[in-house]
């Protein structure tokens, strides 16, 4: 007659047979005694395999912080070597869990063509990046993140940056209204990281110029994901308004950018188009 022996997940032992009487259970005593070691260790190996997959389960339920990257672009309408760049940001301004912005700076305009989107504190902003990353002021020039600064026609530098680990916060994208000529934000920051400079931003998804003067005479340009204003933001429940140019018709967005005291970005998010 055969008798085996049975583990369950609690490491009792069962005999198939539970109704025969206990002299047949001591006939087995040799047996059971030779597979005792052999049970204990199936029985920790058991125990310890419930506890990985376990402690596995607890890890799959923590939600992780969504996270974005951040492309900005320094360009100028002015600049020869800029329309490789800007049509490099267009290819990025879709992309998944990348906010692309471009900044047109205003230090070109002296030679024949003025920006029309070109701003003075967009050239200080790029200065101020120059001084943390310790590079040049230059044209065009792709930060990524406020951390890492490359050639903006770069592809191959754009895909490795885009590539890496280096993220940032995803935050609650703004709560935006558009009235006439003006975008109207609702800004929260009470869930954010830690910050030293916050700012908003009104952007431009795409605008066509044809340039008659200066390095870019008779091309057309296409910019994407323009900024065409930046305001500080001094609280963490903020209502922002922008108003917006009268020629410029178009679909606006609203982003964030959150920088620490080197001007690393710590948390970005963009709002839908409106």
């Amino acid at each position: 007659m055969l008798i085996y022996l049975e583990i369950s997940s609690t490491c009792f032992l069962h005999l198939a047979q539970p109704s025969k009487s206990l002299s047949l259970i001591m006939a087995y005593k040799p047996l059971t005694r030779t597979l005792m070691p052999i049970i204990s260790m199936l029985c920790a190996f058991g125990i310890l395999a419930f506890q990985h997959n376990e402690n596995h389960d607890q890890d799959n339920s923590i939600v992780s912080q969504p996270v974005v990257q951040v492309v900005e672009l320094f360009t100028s309408q002015g600049c020869s070597s800029c329309p490789p760049a800007d049509k490099l940001l267009g290819t990025i301004t879709d992309k998944e869990n990348v906010i692309a912005l471009s900044y047109h700076v205003d230090y070109w305009n002296r030679l024949g063509w003025k920006d029309q989107f070109s701003d003075s504190q967009f050239s200080t902003y790029q200065r101020n990046y120059a001084k943390a990353l310790r590079s040049r002021v230059y044209t065009p020039q792709m930060v990524v993140n406020g951390s890492k600064e490359f050639v903006g026609s770069k592809s191959i530098e754009l895909k490795k940056n885009l590539n890496s680990k280096s993220m940032v916060d995803l935050l609650t994208k703004p709560e935006v209204s558009r009235e006439s000529n003006q975008l109207i934000a609702q800004i929260d920051l009470t869930e954010a990281p830690k910050y030293q400079q916050a700012y908003a931003l009104a952007v431009l998804d795409k605008h066509v110029t044809q340039v008659t003067r200066g390095e870019n005479a008779q091309k057309q340009l296409i910019n994407s994901n323009i900024v065409i204003d930046r305001k500080a933001l001094n609280s963490t429940n903020a209502n922002i308004t922008f108003d917006l140019p009268d020629d410029l018709n178009g679909s606006y967005r609203i982003a964030i950018i959150l920088q620490d005291d080197d001007l690393n970005i710590v948390g970005a998010a963009m709002s839908d188009a409106y």
